[in-house]
């Protein structure tokens, strides 16, 4: 939960960090790009090393390190150190998915699906908290005790972590010749462009609905996107409900087809119905996620698990952090809510692809 809390605290403060520094969109995208970067590329060497040091470990030392870089963020006045500190924020966040998922999956033999959606609801808390958070602090303090906040949270989680995490069996240690599979690595091909597609999308609705809404209504648009966030836990559970029952991969067809002109539309619709949108959008870019990481389950046995969960997190949220910076170059020179219609070119190369892989689990069967 704290980690999409962290994912949320600089979208909902994106025009006030713009303010504070004195930087453009632009800029302050740029930030945050590389923050997302980080907040991916950390997952990489941790999904090796899940088999060595096992769950419980490495979510502990993510929690010390989030505490720790939060409060650095929290004292930073410059540029330099708001970034640094920031970059240090997402390094630690990102142990989280790729460990957290991996013993969900190695847990959960059947209702994966369910499990899934059941851990995405406390994202999804977590993502309405962020703006949440943020609101509180712009209104009595400033930006920095959002972080304050954050890290104290994490002084509470953190004994909650070293008693419920389990222990498992160690496994040996990921190498090369565990990729040799010609057949399987075409599959994971596939499968990786889907997830840059899905994480470009995700990186757009994160970061840049809450400036839309700051345009919008102001001082209140962080206290009405914290609610539209936590409507996110209905697409959570209806998809982890109907993954169980029905082929994952054309579920996933189907949002992707559904969040097309729910994109298209951000452009051209007023107050009343950018609120209705974006809980049509929170409810749906939120269904994605027990699907897709269910989908690995279905495709990868598990001794490769981990690291295929962390080269997914990295390209989500990751590399497609590059949305980030793309999407504050068009805000510099056009809107925020143009953002929406450019990126919805996503979704049709999003069903394409999931029609390719389909066919090649097929053709490999």
């Amino acid at each position: 939960m704290s980690n999409h809390i962290i994912m949320m605290l600089i979208p909902s403060m994106y025009i006030n960090l713009i303010d504070f520094f004195s930087l453009n969109a632009a800029e302050v995208g740029l930030i945050f790009g590389i923050v997302s970067f980080c907040f991916g590329v950390g997952s990489l060497p941790m999904s090796f090393l899940y088999n060595k040091y096992g769950p419980k470990k490495l979510i502990v030392f993510s929690q010390l390190g989030i505490l720790f870089s939060a409060l650095l963020v929290s004292v930073s006045n410059s540029v330099l150190m708001f970034s640094l500190s920031s970059i240090l924020l997402g390094l630690f966040a990102s142990i989280h998915h790729p460990v957290s998922l991996t013993l969900i999956s190695e847990t959960f033999d059947k209702n994966i699906a369910k499990a899934n959606a059941f851990h995405g609801v406390f994202g999804s808390i977590g993502v309405s908290l962020g703006p949440l958070i943020s609101y509180f602090s712009l209104l009595y303090f400033s930006w920095h005790y959002a972080f304050i906040f954050t890290a104290i949270l994490n002084a509470f989680l953190l004994p909650l972590s070293m008693k419920f995490i389990p222990n498992t069996e160690k496994m040996d240690i990921i190498s090369l010749n565990d990729f040799k599979d010609k057949k399987q690595n075409s599959i994971l091909s596939i499968f990786f462009l889907i997830s840059f597609v899905v994480g470009l999308s995700f990186t757009v609705f994160n970061t840049f609905i809450p400036s839309v809404f700051n345009l919008d209504f102001g001082s209140n648009a962080n206290s009405i996107v914290s609610a539209i966030m936590l409507t996110g836990f209905l697409g959570q559970i209806l998809s982890g409900y109907l993954g169980d029952k029905f082929d994952r991969i054309k579920l996933l067809s189907t949002v992707f087809l559904l969040l097309l002109p729910l994109f298209i539309s951000i452009i051209f619709v007023g107050k009343i119905l950018i609120v209705i949108v974006s809980v049509l959008l929170a409810i749906i870019m939120y269904s994605i996620q027990p699907l897709i990481n269910s989908i690995i389950k279905d495709i990868t046995p598990l001794r490769i698990r981990s690291v295929v969960f962390g080269l997914n997190f990295f390209l989500m949220f990751g590399l497609s952090g590059l949305a980030a910076y793309i999407g504050g170059l068009i805000a510099d020179n056009y809107s925020f809510k143009l953002i929406f219609p450019i990126f919805s070119l996503l979704f049709p190369i999003g069903v394409l692809l999931l029609y390719l892989l389909n066919m090649k689990r097929k053709v490999e069967a």
